[in-house]
């Protein structure tokens, strides 16, 4: 819904400069056009960008207390109406229907335990000059996006890299761990690295603290303090549960003052959605879908959604050459490199979707959460049955998934793991890339991007852990994908099957209840909401906008797109020209076109700033 921006000084001798202030939010200007604001005292400054959705005249920002707290906040609390009451119980007064004011209140009552009690999606900069300590917060799922950076001056902060100014200027060395990491997983974030060596991620459920001593990050989440853990739900019970809490969820997320649609890909996710959103509010929902040029049938599905529950319909269908233009923009906008060619695709509906409603919901979660990903849970099954075989039985197990899968590594879990979840396997990266960064791909080796977070969830069963790192791991980086693609329009995407009591639920539910390695994807949630879908939805696997890589690659833009890969200065810093010549001319699988597409993106954003 916004944007922020801000520093806390650390030199005592520095003074914050409002004129900066005032400058670092017009590079924000994209997620708020509606409102900005400043506020500082000579130790800290913050900066706002406001999309007005709730409470349009009361919600002005950064919003300080009576008390002196200040608060600059991106996001949505979807309990808002419940904290009001039970903060009004405690003795505080409210001037605003701002969800803002409430923030603030619930830290002043309960200080940074508050954060336990937000169900919504957010990220802000709190300061309390009592304690002259900043606190930086992000969300349970990482919905809203947050980054830092340390200086000799100072500790600054922002909602997206492009709040920063200097990374608008001329070329910046990409940071080498994130870039290959990038093109393993198709994820421009892992834990606290961003693509610059400067600039940190905050990840999702934890918090920075900033005093006069220095800075501190701290966890205030885990998914493993869940209190359904131990559930014995029957399957009847637990299809009620679900539709309560989704139920419950839209209720919160579809309050604002301002016009809320829904994407509809027309798969499930969004599908059960738009019934709910029909069944739930007066009047016909307001409905977007998109496609590319070619990929017109791709419009049915969400047709049908549409025509049954009597929707405000919206179709778009884009060129070739309108994708990539709008695919420069967005990576000179948001200084980020793009994950999936669908990413494109929600931008541009955002341009299209945002001059009838000011918020859309979305059916990301969902996958995650019920287990989507079919074709990688498939092989997590099989590895975790064979580790829970036998001695005897485990050799031959393995062997048998090696024999059809040779480029799985088998060392560890989270090894495992990685090697399924690959797009570029390390033995593929290093035919093409040149000496010194094949330097840098056996250093990123060594290196256990999801080891931790898999020994943290120790609590869960084996099968579950595997889920929570498609939920806790990859699951961020399509959230930040949402907000950079509909934030860059001036739009607010929301995710209901995000709704923290919907997820903790759902995480602790038994894995045979969210995979079935021969049923349909998702099969939990199919069968709770099989009365709200039409019959070819119904029967559809996962599906999320498709933008054809075959067609965008056969078109004009697309093959100079390709050619350009093999001539960019600063992609042969990094490849080997001839041997990535060699590469990309050796097969035209869905593989390998997925595979050119993260080398398309990673040469735009390399180029971002001369394009």
């Amino acid at each position: 819904m916004c944007g922020f921006a801000g520093e806390y000084l650390l030199d005592s001798q520095e003074r914050v400069n409002p004129i900066a202030l005032e400058r670092r939010s017009t590079w924000l200007h994209h997620r708020g056009p509606d409102a900005h604001g400043t506020w500082h005292d000579d130790r800290v400054g913050l900066a706002h960008v406001r999309l007005k959705l709730i409470d349009p005249d009361g919600g002005l920002q950064p919003m300080r207390s009576p008390q002196g707290t200040v608060l600059s906040y991106n996001g949505e609390i979807y309990n808002n109406t419940e904290l009001r009451a039970e903060l009004t119980v405690h003795g505080c007064e409210f001037h605003t229907r701002s969800d803002t004011e409430v923030v603030l209140a619930a830290y002043e009552t309960w200080g940074t335990e508050a954060w336990k009690r937000l169900n919504g999606m957010f990220a802000f900069a709190l300061y309390d000059p009592r304690q002259a300590k900043l606190y930086l917060v992000r969300d349970r799922q990482g919905i809203k996006p947050a980054f830092y950076r340390f200086t000799p001056r100072a500790v600054e902060f922002g909602s997206e890299p492009s709040a920063w100014e200097h990374l608008h200027t001329g070329r910046t060395p990409p940071n080498p761990s994130a870039l290959l990491h990038y093109l393993r997983f198709a994820q421009p974030t892992t834990g606290s690295q961003s693509f610059f060596h400067d600039l940190k991620v905050l990840e999702p459920g934890t918090q920075l603290i900033v005093d006069h001593e220095g800075a501190v990050v701290e966890r205030w989440f885990s998914p493993c303090d869940n209190r359904y853990l131990n559930t014995s739900d029957s399957d009847t019970l637990m299809r009620g549960r679900i539709r309560h809490l989704l139920h419950l969820a839209m209720g919160r997320q579809m309050v604002a003052d301002a016009p809320v649609g829904v994407y509809l890909s027309g798969g499930i996710d969004s599908a059960i959605l738009v019934a709910l959103l029909a069944q739930m509010r007066p009047g016909r929902p307001h409905t977007f879908t998109i496609a590319l040029e070619g990929d017109e049938s791709e419009l049915a599905p969400a047709q049908s959604v549409a025509n049954r529950w009597k929707c405000v319909h919206r179709q778009v269908v884009v060129s070739p050459t309108r994708f990539f233009s709008a695919m420069r923009e967005l990576v000179r906008t948001r200084q980020m490199p793009t994950i999936f060619p669908n990413e494109v695709l929600i931008c541009l509906l955002s341009q299209e979707a945002s001059t009838d409603v000011k918020a859309v919901l979305t059916g990301e979660g969902a996958d995650e959460l019920f287990g989507g990903y079919t074709g990688v849970l498939t092989l997590l099954d099989l590895y975790t049955r064979a580790s829970n075989a036998s001695d005897s039985v485990r050799s031959l197990l393995f062997k048998a998934i090696h024999a059809e899968h040779p480029q799985l590594d088998f060392k560890t879990d989270s090894k495992f793991f990685a090697s399924v979840f690959s797009w570029f396997h390390p033995q593929e990266l290093e035919k093409i890339l040149t000496r010194s960064w094949r330097d840098h791909l056996r250093r990123a080796e060594m290196e256990d991007p999801f080891g931790d977070m898999l020994s943290a969830f120790a609590s869960a069963s084996p099968e579950n852990r595997f889920h929570w790192l498609l939920q806790y791991a990859h699951l961020p980086n399509l959230l930040a994908r949402l907000d950079g693609a509909t934030m860059s329009a001036s739009l607010e995407g929301r995710v209901p099957y995000t709704d923290t009591d919907l997820v903790e639920y759902v995480s602790a539910l038994p894995h045979r209840m969210k995979f079935e390695p021969t049923g349909p994807d998702k099969p939990l949630l199919r069968r709770t909401f099989s009365d709200l879908l039409p019959p070819d939805v119904a029967a559809r696997p996962k599906r999320a906008f498709n933008a054809s890589l075959e067609l965008l690659f056969q078109s004009a833009e697309g093959q100079r797109e390709l050619e350009s890969i093999c001539t960019s200065e600063p992609m042969l810093e990094i490849f080997n020209r001839s041997a990535l010549k060699v590469w990309m001319h050796s097969n035209h699988s869905l593989s390998h076109w997925q595979k050119c597409w993260l080398l398309v993106c990673l040469n735009l954003w390399l180029n971002r700033n001369i394009l």
